[in-house]
């Protein structure tokens, strides 16, 4: 006999379905209630911000301008890697938060097009100011220079009705599946590791071995095929680039590998968010401004691998970051509507879901349920009817249907009864699924370890975030060289397979000068003081400057639209103003200018052309939306 299925009719609820459709038949077998987640040691007075984990975004920044002794060790096309591919912002929830205990590298894929030389420090340079010397949170990586990884690509999938699906990572533990297997087929494997993604790597060859692997767990059969060899990198390649006088592709592939391997032995003690990490049984902060909040703080570390003029180096730095409580939702929901929902006959007003609909929280977060077999995990649409009155249709094994409320439903399924029947459902959705889901409050709870935007917090919240991440010089190298002493690389079994060493007895250090600051003396003899790189500058005239002979307008298209005969008719305007206004504070600009449209990929060339034509200034205007031309542009007028 079948199991039965069941299907919702749309809510009467005008706060829950938001225009959602008829919905289809479910299959209820092992489901919810419906089937369908720099420090420097002597400096006191100079604070460095903690390393955002978006940094980490932007392979330039990885190509530190961080400068050491040369040492003296000596690029074909590859397949493209997509371990970590970037976020694309129209993909569906671009804004949730990124998945607890993924260890698969955040170093993004870039554009063939784009190759850049690596960034050489100008330490010989200069004689002003105090020279110093300043730790740079880098930690040198040793690498044989013989060393090649090879990428397979890879499918985790699990025996369901009669075939083999993908194993969705919201319900199966993909990296468990492929570790127990791992340890069961050591002898018949070599060496290797999982990215959590879709990707295996080992320095061995292994498609003359066996291509498929199959393991029971809990009931379930799962099966790991390895299909094909996607890419493979060499450590020669990084030296290549590094030693290059001219621009090259860039090593982060290899750079992406590495990180992967640094995460395997952590991930079982601690929790794993892109390039953060945070002890797992650790006290969460939740006094102060963060009591009664839903919000509380976390202590971590920062850990990224960088290529530097010295070849790889590995950065550590200390991290404060605030979480969602892992609590259940009657409660998180009671904290921002101010009163417990639990009282006045546990019900919630029409208007009361409105209010909660407005929470930008709610679009964001994630939330979980515990009582079917597997945990399942949704993402929140909505609300729907109450659960004493939100219909259920059951479709029994001989065609025959009935009628429910979905607290009936759970008594009959699940033999669970609610106490708060007249709370509404969440309207949720599981992320693979089209289906809504509508779940009782009570049997919701925050996922645990999920950021919270800053936007979200108080200004007393964003306040001591901000006091327990910024640390004096001391206190911030010595959490930091503690870090780097806990993780006791060189006692890694991954990185010993590679007979890769880190050296974390010391941190790398740069030289430096301390500049005084200066005082900026205007034509009408006003001294402007400047704190911290700014200084007010209305009503004041400057007191000689440089004439712009030949400058030129580069409008920048996005690739979606050309612009039109109003852009470019506005862009003209502008330019024609901007010579007038720059006048009045003495600045002498030719009124004649010229106009280029360039696509993405031919900035680089037209910076080089601008500058070789002797133009003083060029102005770059972006059409569309477009934030990778903008760093392009920054990259290259800054580099070059």
């Amino acid at each position: 006999m079948s199991a039965p299925s069941y299907r919702y009719p749309p809510s009467t609820n005008t706060c829950g379905n938001r225009g959602h459709g008829r919905k289809p038949h479910y299959d209820t077998r092992n489901k919810d209630i419906d089937p369908s987640s720099y420090i420097t040691p002597n400096t006191h007075h100079h604070y460095r911000r903690p390393l955002s984990p978006v940094s980490v975004g932007d392979v330039c920044n990885r190509v530190s301008k961080v400068s050491f002794e040369n040492n003296n060790h000596t690029h074909n096309s590859r397949i493209r890697n997509r371990s970590a591919e970037p976020h694309h912002p129209d993909k569906p929830y671009d804004n949730r938060p990124p998945s607890v205990n993924a260890i698969r590298s955040v170093v993004p894929d870039r554009s063939q097009h784009e190759q850049i030389p690596i960034c050489f420090r100008p330490d010989s340079g200069g004689t002003k100011g105090q020279v110093i010397t300043l730790y740079t949170n880098h930690f040198k990586c040793n690498l044989s220079e013989t060393l090649a990884i090879n990428q397979y690509t890879v499918h985790v999938n699990v025996f369901k009705r009669g075939k083999w699906c993908n194993a969705n990572k919201r319900q199966h533990n993909r990296f468990e599946i492929v570790q127990k297997i791992l340890q069961r087929e050591a002898d018949n494997l070599p060496f290797v590791w999982f990215d959590d993604g879709n990707f295996l790597y080992s320095r061995e060859l292994l498609l003359d071995r066996a291509r498929t692997y199959e393991i029971t767990i809990k009931n379930q059969i799962y099966q790991l095929a390895i299909k094909d060899m996607s890419d493979r990198v060499t450590v020669d390649d990084m030296w290549q680039y590094v030693r290059s006088k001219t621009p090259c592709k860039r090593p982060q592939d290899l750079i992406r590998m590495l990180e992967t391997l640094l995460k395997q032995t952590i991930r079982s003690r601690m929790v794993c968010i892109r390039n953060q990490f945070f002890e797992k049984n650790q006290m969460l902060y939740d006094g102060g401004p963060f009591q009664n909040s839903g919000f509380a703080l976390a202590q971590g570390f920062y850990q990224a691998m960088f290529v530097t003029q010295i070849g790889p180096t590995l950065t550590i730095d200390t991290k404060c970051s605030c979480f969602y409580r892992n609590i259940d939702m009657l409660h998180f929901l009671s904290i921002y509507l101010g009163r417990d929902l639990k009282i006045n006959g546990a019900m919630m007003s029409a208007d009361e879901k409105r209010a909660l609909l407005r929470m930008k929280c709610l679009e964001i977060i994630t939330v979980e349920t515990r009582h079917t077999f597997n945990k399942m995990v949704y993402n929140i649409r909505g609300f729907g009817d109450n659960a004493d009155q939100h219909p259920v249709t059951i479709d029994g094994p001989d065609g025959d249907s009935r009628k429910m409320s979905v607290a009936e439903y759970l008594v009959e399924k699940y033999d669970i009864k609610l106490k708060y029947p007249r709370l509404p459902t969440l309207e949720c959705v599981n992320k693979g699924a089209q289906n809504l889901s509508y779940i009782p409050i009570e049997l919701c709870f925050v996922e645990e370890w999920q950021i919270v935007d800053r936007s979200l917090m108080t200004t007393e919240q964003n306040a001591e975030k901000s006091k327990r991440s910024i640390l004096l010089p001391e206190v911030r190298f010595n959490k930091t060289m503690m870090i780097a002493n806990e993780r006791n690389f060189n006692n890694d079994p991954y990185l010993k397979h590679l007979s890769m060493t880190i050296d974390t007895n010391e941190m790398l250090q740069v030289k430096g000068r301390v500049l005084e600051p200066p005082n900026i003396v205007y034509r009408n003899n006003r001294i402007a003081s400047v704190t911290i790189g700014k200084w007010l500058m209305k009503g004041s005239l400057l007191q000689q400057t440089t004439r712009v002979h030949k400058w030129e307008m580069i409008l920048v298209k996005d690739g979606k639209r050309e612009p039109g005969h109003m852009d470019m008719q506005k862009l003209e305007e502008f330019c024609h103003m901007l010579p007038e206004t720059t006048r009045r504070y003495g600045i002498q600009m030719n009124p004649h200018f010229e106009t280029k449209i360039i696509s993405h990929h031919q900035i680089r060339q037209c910076i080089y052309d601008l500058h070789a034509s002797g133009a003083e200034f060029g102005l770059f205007i972006l059409i569309g939306d477009c934030p990778d031309s903008y760093q392009t542009i920054k990259r290259c007028a800054l580099q070059e």
